[in-house]
């Protein structure tokens, strides 16, 4: 039955409707893009992990690119959005140094265990600029029962705790703020990150 569930929550348009049904649209998670992540003309905008793509909207379609290991997503995403998108893996992306201004990640590293997401973090450390700004939206562990089932349909197998995500990201960026939402039967716990040597 599970597997069956899975099966059925890998399509894309299947998915993001049911993600706006338990998580409110995505109310807050758009809420902290606009309050946090303004940008200029000028910025160049990488979404590590866009899913179908459905958080493009916020960004100049010109500046803006995404990226998704799962060519369904990409599909969905360029029939759906603006902008430019790619098929890519996030622990070798395939940009130059320094591409982009900007970086969001949205639901990612619990797929990842600390190995895979350092691999990740290295390579988002490589392509971001040295003044760039990284805004990272993560599940949160919570003994709230509906969300733990969520969880686990969501096969997020490596979810952690405020503390351990902090852990994670603080070691590798400097903290510009930190904070943790409720969005629907979802807990994330939000980070905006800057390189370590920026000013």
């Amino acid at each position: 039955m599970k597997k069956l569930l899975i099966k059925f929550l890998s399509n894309p348009s299947i998915s993001i409707i049911l993600r706006k049904i338990v998580e409110l649209n995505f109310r807050k998670q758009k809420q902290v893009i606009k309050k946090y992540f303004s940008v200029t003309e000028s910025d160049k905008i990488l979404d590590l992990g866009c899913g179908t793509g459905e958080l493009s909207v916020f960004f100049p379609a010109q500046n803006y690119t995404g990226i998704d290991i799962d060519p369904k997503n990409i599909k969905y995403a360029t029939s759906h959005y603006k902008g430019k998108f790619l098929v890519a893996d996030g622990k070798d992306l395939p940009f130059p140094d320094n591409s982009f201004s900007k970086i969001l990640v949205v639901g990612v590293f619990h797929h990842l265990s600390d190995t895979d997401s350092k691999e990740v973090i290295n390579e988002i450390k490589r392509v971001l600029k040295p003044d760039g700004k990284f805004l990272v939206m993560e599940d949160t562990k919570t003994k709230n029962p509906i969300t733990t089932l969520m969880h686990r349909l969501d096969q997020g197998e490596y979810i952690r705790n405020k503390e351990d995500w902090h852990k994670l990201f603080s070691n590798e960026f400097s903290v510009e703020n930190s904070f943790s939402f409720k969005n629907g039967i979802c807990f994330y716990t939000t980070f905006l990150l800057n390189q370590p040597n920026a000013n």
